[in-house]
C-alpha cells in the first residue's frame, strides 16, 4: 500500500511538471486609473513548454482569441482588418498589418480594456502602446537580456518567450516612446528607490501578479495522463 502512495504522488508530480513547465510574466500599464491616473496590471502565466511561443500568444492567454470585427481606419489614410478579443470589462483590440482577413498575421495592439476602462491609441500612433520585453527572443536571433526592460524591435508574433521572460505594454507618446515605471506607487521601485524609467523587471515585482495557468492541448493532457498511469504499473500488486 505504501508502495501505491509513493507510485501516485511521483506520478501526480510528474504530471504537473509536465503541465507547468515555463512561466513567463506580463505587465500592461495607463490610465487605468479614476481621472486618468496611472494603474499597473501583471500576470504571471504558467504553461506547458512550448505551449506558448510568442508575445501574442501571452496577450491571447490573458484576453483569448481575437477574431475579426470590422476596420480600423487611422490618421494617415490607411485602412486595416481589425482584431477584437475579450469583452468590456477585459479585453484588447488590434489592427492587423497582414492582408487576410481572418488570419491575424501581423497584429499591432491598438487599445487594451482593464476594470472596464478602454485605453486606446490615437488615430496618429501618439499616444499608443509601447511594447517592452526582457529575456526571450529574437531581436534577429540574439535575444533580449534579462538584466531590464528593452524596447522590443519585435512585433507580438516575432518576439519569442521563454521560460521566465518578461513582456510589458506601457501607454503613452509613441515619439519617443513612454517608459515604464516598474515600481508604479508615486514614482517608487519596488526595491524603495526613485524610479527613473525603465528597470530591471524581476520575478519578485510580480509577487502579487494574478496567475494564469494555460491548459494544454486535449491530446497533450490525455499523454500526460498516460505516462503518469504507465508509472503505476512499474509497482507489483500485493496479492491476496
Amino acid at each position: 500500500m505504501k508502495k501505491t502512495i509513493i507510485a501516485l504522488a511521483v506520478a501526480y508530480m510528474a504530471t504537473l511538471t509536465g503541465l507547468r513547465a515555463d512561466t513567463s510574466y506580463l505587465l500592461i500599464q495607463g490610465p487605468f486609473g479614476a481621472g486618468g491616473g496611472t494603474d499597473t496590471f501583471e500576470w504571471q502565466v504558467n504553461y506547458q513548454a512550448g505551449a506558448l511561443l510568442t508575445g501574442q500568444a501571452l496577450l491571447n492567454s490573458i484576453f483569448g482569441q481575437p477574431a475579426l470585427n470590422g476596420t480600423y481606419s487611422d490618421g494617415f489614410g490607411g485602412t486595416y482588418n481589425y482584431y477584437a478579443a475579450g469583452n468590456g470589462t477585459q479585453g484588447a483590440g488590434y489592427i492587423d498589418f497582414g492582408s487576410n482577413p481572418g488570419q491575424l498575421t501581423e497584429p499591432f495592439l491598438t487599445s487594451v480594456t482593464l476594470n472596464s476602462t478602454t485605453v486606446a491609441q490615437d488615430p496618429s500612433y501618439s499616444p499608443g502602446w509601447n511594447y517592452y520585453v526582457a529575456g526571450g527572443g529574437p531581436d534577429n536571433g540574439a535575444g533580449y537580456s534579462d538584466g531590464a526592460w528593452t524596447y522590443s524591435n519585435d512585433g507580438e508574433m516575432g518576439r519569442t518567450l521563454a521560460n521566465g521572460s518578461f513582456d510589458a505594454w506601457v501607454f503613452g507618446a509613441t515619439y519617443p516612446a513612454a517608459t515604464i515605471d516598474d515600481g508604479t506607487v508615486g514614482g517608487i521601485n519596488d526595491d524603495g528607490s526613485a524610479s527613473t524609467g525603465v528597470n530591471a523587471p524581476t520575478v519578485a515585482d510580480f509577487a502579487g501578479a494574478t496567475v494564469i495557468e494555460v491548459v494544454p492541448e486535449p491530446g497533450s493532457a490525455a499523454l500526460l495522463i498516460v505516462g503518469a498511469a504507465g508509472l503505476f504499473k512499474l509497482y507489483p500488486r500485493r496479492r491476496a
